[in-house]
Order: C-alpha cells, then sequence, then structure tokens
C-alpha cells in the first residue's frame, strides 16, 4: 500500500546536498579566518609603522653657527645642529637619517658621511651617550650634525646676515623634524652665535 522506495532516494540526495553544503561553508569559513588573521597582521604592521613615523623623530636642542671671521663680510660658514631622540622614540640611525636644507641661495639634500649614498653630505659627531655609532637608543643620547656652508663639501653658499634657512631633519621611520632660522649680527670676533 505505501511505497518506501522513493523516499529513500529523496532522503539520499538531501543528504548529499546537505553534505556539499556543509562542506562549501567550512571551505568559505576557512577563508574568511585566514583573510581575517592576514588583515589583522597588516593592520598591526601599519599601526606600527604609523607610530614610528610619530614618535621615532629627532629633537633640535639647539642651533648653532659658526662664524667665518676671515670673509670680508661676516658669515657663517657651517651649521651645527644638537639632537637627541624624541621621548617614546625607539633607535635612530644618524647615517640613515637625511638632512633637507633650505637657503635663499638653494635647497638640497643631504646624506650622513657615514651613509653609503653618494651627494652633499653632513657630519655626525657623538656628544653624549653611547653614540659611537652614530645610533640614538636612549633619550639622553645627544648628537651634532655638522652642515658645512663653504661652497666646497655641500655647494652650500655661506649664511649672511638677516638670512633665512630651513632644516628638515627626516629619520629612517619617515618622522619629521622642521627648525627654521634667521641669521642674527655676529660680530667678526665671536667664534659662533646661537641661531
Amino acid at each position: 500500500m505505501f511505497s518506501t522506495g522513493s523516499r529513500g532516494q529523496v532522503g539520499t540526495g538531501t543528504l548529499i546536498v546537505f553534505i556539499s553544503v556543509v562542506l562549501v561553508a567550512g571551505a568559505a569559513a576557512g577563508v574568511v579566518t585566514n583573510t581575517a588573521g592576514f588583515l589583522q597582521f597588516q593592520s598591526e604592521e601599519t599601526s606600527e609603522s604609523s607610530t614610528a613615523e610619530v614618535s621615532d623623530r629627532l629633537e633640535v636642542a639647539y642651533s648653532i653657527g659658526v662664524v667665518d671671521s676671515d670673509s670680508a663680510e661676516t658669515e657663517l660658514q657651517q651649521l651645527e645642529l644638537i639632537v637627541g631622540p624624541a621621548p617614546d622614540a625607539t633607535a635612530i640611525d644618524l647615517d640613515n637619517t637625511t638632512v633637507q636644507f633650505q637657503s635663499p641661495d638653494r635647497a638640497t639634500t643631504l646624506v650622513s658621511d657615514g651613509a653609503t649614498g653618494t651627494g652633499p653630505t653632513f657630519r655626525v659627531e657623538p656628544l653624549q651617550g653611547d653614540t659611537d655609532d652614530n645610533v640614538l637608543s636612549d633619550p639622553g643620547d645627544r648628537s651634532k650634525l655638522i652642515i658645512p656652508l663653504d661652497g666646497d663639501t655641500t655647494a652650500l653658499e655661506p649664511l649672511r646676515r638677516g638670512e633665512e634657512v630651513a632644516v628638515t631633519l627626516t629619520t629612517p621611520s619617515g618622522a619629521t623634524t622642521h627648525v627654521q632660522h634667521t641669521v642674527p649680527p655676529a660680530d667678526p670676533n665671536d667664534r659662533a652665535v646661537r641661531l
């Protein structure tokens, strides 16, 4: 009276479809999980990079202009920046830091004379802390960045009274520090002036 053969076939087909759906859902879940993990890793990496761009910067304690007493007109023949790491900075390699220098005569980018690149250079002189490798890793570390303005080493001309100079320091992480000065009057007998 009742036929059970066709019901069994329908049940088997339904079971096969159900198993297929479960397998597809499992594969999709695996892809979503992997994608989520990758995106989380990428966001952490981006966050660390963004934090470094803000915190891994240099602070300029003060700037000095060395006076050229041999010239007929009192000029600055060298610019010296005393720098240290910002409070939240990690290690900053000064050999991989660049200096963008802009004066009325010229704008140029300088690299450390300890770097492997070519072009105009600045010198790094350790002052305080363990900075012999030109890496500022402690908040108390200090170094002097020396920018010659002799027209030879860097092709930068000496600065005269009243001229403005802008310097931007860019660390390896991309963090920047900008300082701007106007050259003050200087006596030929002065060896240096504070900017």
